[in-house]
């Protein structure tokens, strides 16, 4: 991965220290914007990242909307966003902003693309006309004194379209979706063997998220608090799918499944 910079103590530290600073006659809160991936079934996938426009209604202000650009500035803009997986993610930016309502945010990207398959890279063109803007939907309240993280799941099973299989000509439409990190907990475990690559799927009321392991077999969902049930696809018709029903997510706390074993058919 290209300059990991996560950092769970980090943001922790600058939230304590942070928050702890006077109030001023033009309040603000800090906003950290952090990427994870949902990864796909490729060996790495490197995807240019500018930044992210966050637009707000400004408390006192609410009649108009203002749009405030967190760029990413550090190190190379290319970033190997496969790598965010099983707890990793990048800081993508951090900025004080006004207190208010955040009513919208729009993750921008430029158009140099490319993933990695069997040793072989494979140029990635942007689909829709090469948009480089993703709208995300968002609803966010801010208040003064408080630090928020704003969680960005990039999905690249989904956006990721195989046009031709030989030769293998892919195109990249960028799926996303935008989460508050209060509200939320951490649904882990790890799969066994760690020869397999499965995909796992967290399911609640008609929707799902997916993510995949590690190299060491670990994963990691950050989920809206709630039940779910967890589907295992071994993605190897020699191995039985697995079910785990009624599993709690929690705000605030971290669920551990243990080690789950895909067993043979």
């Amino acid at each position: 991965m290209k300059n990991p910079l996560l950092f769970l103590l980090t943001i922790l530290f600058s939230i304590s220290f942070w928050s702890c600073e006077p109030a001023d006659s033009n309040p603000t809160s800090l906003l950290n914007v952090i990427l994870i991936d949902a990864p796909a079934q490729w060996d790495s996938v490197f995807v240019e990242v500018e930044g992210v426009d966050i637009e707000m209604q400004v408390l006192g202000r609410e009649s108009e909307t203002e749009t405030f650009f967190l760029p990413y500035s550090l190190g190379d803009k290319v970033i190997e966003v496969s790598a965010l997986i099983a707890g990793e993610g990048l800081l993508l930016g951090r900025d004080e902003l006004p207190v208010g309502k955040i009513i919208s945010a729009t993750f921008r990207i430029g158009d140099s693309h490319s993933l990695f398959l069997d040793g072989d890279r494979y140029v990635l063109p942007l689909a829709n006309g090469g948009m480089t803007e993703i709208p995300l939907e968002l609803e966010m309240d801010l208040e003064q004194g408080i630090a928020y993280d704003l969680i960005l799941d990039f999905d690249l099973e989904k956006s990721i379209r195989v046009l031709s299989e030989s030769p293998l000509v892919l195109e990249l439409d960028p799926k996303l979706s935008a989460v508050s990190g209060i509200g939320t907990g951490d649904l882990k475990g790890s799969i066994s063997p760690t020869t397999l690559r499965p995909a796992l799927y967290a399911i609640t009321s008609g929707d799902s998220v997916n993510t995949h392991i590690n190299s060491s077999g670990s994963f990691l969902f950050r989920l809206p608090a709630g039940i779910y049930t967890v589907y295992v696809d071994p993605k190897d018709e020699r191995y039985q799918a697995g079910i785990i029903r009624n599993v709690e997510v929690i705000a605030g706390k971290s669920t551990d499944l243990s080690r789950i074993t895909i067993a043979p058919k």
